[in-house]
C-alpha cells in the first residue's frame, strides 16, 4: 500500500490552489513545497513507529485524536474559509511538534528554501498536510482494525518510497539511513517488538513475573468485585454500561456506550462531559438557564498557548457528534484560566482557547452560529488558587446549552 499516493489523491489541483491562497503563494511552489513536506511528514511518522512505544501511542493518538479519515470526506469545504483552514493547521502544528519536535524549524527551513515559500508559509503547510496524512493513515487503520503491530508494519513497508522522494537536506534530520530499520528487518523486527502478537519468539527473562503480577492483579479485582457487588451493578436503560476500576482507587466507575440518533456509538464516563450534557438535553424538566456548565475533562493546550494539544480531540469529536444529533442545541464555549499572570492576558489566552474549541468544532461540519466562544479569564475559580491541583481545575473549557 502506498500511502503516499493515497495522500496525494486528496490533494486536488482546487485542494492545492485552495491552500496556496491561503499561504499567499504561487501554485506551483505550494505544490512544490507539498512534494516535500509529504515523505517528511510520513518519515517523521515512521520514526515515531520505530519503537514499541512510540507505534502504540501513535496508534492511540490516531484512536483518541479523531483521525479515522472523517477530514477527508470535507477536505475542500474546511478550506473554504481564513477561520477553518486556520483551525486545521492549528491542530496539524500541535501535532508535528509531537512529531519532530525542536527539528520542526530545520524541516520548515528547508521545505522553504527547497520551494520558494517563505518559512512561516512552509510551518502553515506542514501544518495543513499533518492532518490530512493522519486521516489518510487512521483511515486504514480504522476499516482493517489494525493493532499497534500491524500499523508500524505498514509504516516500515513505505521506506523506499520515502527515501525516494525526500527532498536534499531533510535526511539529515530524519537520520534517513535508518528509516524504517530502526527495529531491524522490517518483515522481522516489527514482529520481535511486539513480542505479545506473536508465538515465534523466546521468552523474556522477565515475562514469568509479568505474568504473576497479572495473575495477582487478577485475583485483586475478583475480590474487589466480590465485594463491591453492589456497587458494579450499574443499570442503565438506552446506554450500555461496564463497570471498570479507578486506577487511583477501589470506587467502581462505569464507562458508558451511546448510540446517538445518527447511529455514532459515543464511549465516556458517567462523570464525563458528553454525559452530562446529553442527560441536560435529554431532560425536558431541565430549562436553559445561565449558571449550568460542563467541564471538558481531557482537553488540554500547549502551554501559554491557544493551540489544542492534538493527542487530546476525543471529548470535541464526541461534542461534535452530540452536536449533530441534537440539531437544534446551540452551546456557549467558556474558556477559564488560574490567577497567574495579568488578567488581561489571562482574559485574553481564554477567549483564545475557547475559540480554539469553536473553530476545531467548525472544522468537524458544526455550524459556527449554533457556537458563541467566550473569555473570562481567572474569573469564576471552581477551586482555591493557593494549589497547583486547584489552578489546574480552574484552567479549564466549559460548555453551556444556550438553545435547547
Amino acid at each position: 500500500m502506498d500511502l503516499l499516493g493515497l495522500v496525494k489523491e486528496q490533494l486536488t489541483s482546487t485542494i492545492v490552489s485552495k491552500i496556496s491562497s491561503f499561504l499567499g503563494e504561487s501554485t506551483e511552489n505550494t505544490s512544490s513545497a507539498l512534494a516535500s513536506a509529504l515523505p517528511a511528514i510520513l518519515g517523521g511518522v515512521m520514526q515515531k513507529a520505530s519503537t514499541t512505544q512510540g507505534a502504540s501511542d501513535l496508534l492511540n493518538t490516531i484512536r483518541t485524536g479523531g483521525y479515522d479519515g472523517g477530514v477527508l470526506e470535507n477536505i475542500d469545504g474546511l478550506l473554504d474559509d481564513v477561520k477553518s483552514t486556520s483551525t486545521l493547521a492549528s491542530l496539524g502544528s500541535g501535532l508535528l511538534g509531537n512529531i519532530f519536535g525542536d527539528k520542526l524549524g530545520a524541516l520548515s527551513g528547508i521545505i522553504a528554501n527547497s520551494s520558494g515559500i517563505k518559512s512561516g508559509s512552509a510551518l502553515s503547510l506542514l501544518g495543513l498536510a499533518a492532518p490530512i496524512l493522519m486521516n489518510v493513515l487512521g483511515k486504514q487503520v480504522s476499516s482493517q482494525g489494525m493493532s499497534t503491530s500491524g500499523l508500524a508494519n505498514l509504516l516500515m513497508n513505505q521506506k523506499d518510497t520515502v527515501k525516494a522522494t525526500l527532498p536534499s537536506g531533510i535526511g539529515n534530520i530524519l537520520n534517513v539511513g535508518a528509516l524504517g530499520d530502526s527495529l531491524g528487518n522490517p518483515k522481522t523486527a516489527v514482529t520481535n517488538a511486539f513480542e505479545e502478537e506473536t508465538n515465534n519468539n523466546k521468552p523474556n527473562s522477565w515475562l514469568p513475573w509479568v505474568l504473576l503480577g497479572g495473575l495477582l492483579l487478577g485475583a485483586l479485582y475478583y475480590w474487589n468485585s466480590c465485594s463491591n457487588t453492589k456497587e458494579s451493578t450499574i443499570t442503565q436503560t438506552t446506554n450500555k454500561a461496564v463497570a471498570t476500576i479507578d486506577s487511583s482507587s477501589t470506587q467502581v466507575v462505569s464507562s458508558l456506550k451511546k448510540t446517538l440518533s445518527t447511529g455514532v456509538e459515543l464511549n465516556f464516563d458517567e462523570q464525563s462531559i458528553e454525559n452530562e450534557l446529553i442527560r441536560f438535553i435529554e431532560d425536558k424538566s431541565k430549562p436553559v438557564d445561565k449558571t449550568t456548565w460542563f467541564n471538558f475533562r481531557n482537553l488540554r493546550f500547549e502551554t501559554g498557548s491557544a493551540v489544542i494539544d492534538s493527542t487530546s480531540m476525543q471529548e470535541v469529536r464526541n461534542i461534535a457528534e452530540i452536536l449533530k444529533a441534537y440539531p437544534m442545541i446551540n452551546l456557549k464555549i467558556g474558556g477559564y484560566t488560574d490567577n497567574v499572570g495579568k488578567e488581561a492576558a489571562n482574559q485574553k489566552l481564554s477567549a483564545n482557547r475557547a475559540t480554539s474549541v469553536v473553530n476545531a468544532l467548525v472544522a468537524m461540519s458544526i455550524d459556527a452560529t449554533r457556537l458563541a466562544p467566550e473569555g473570562y479569564g481567572s474569573q469564576f475559580p471552581v477551586a482555591s488558587n493557593d494549589t497547583d491541583e486547584g489552578k489546574a481545575q480552574n484552567r479549564r473549557i466549559a460548555v453551556r446549552v444556550t438553545k435547547k
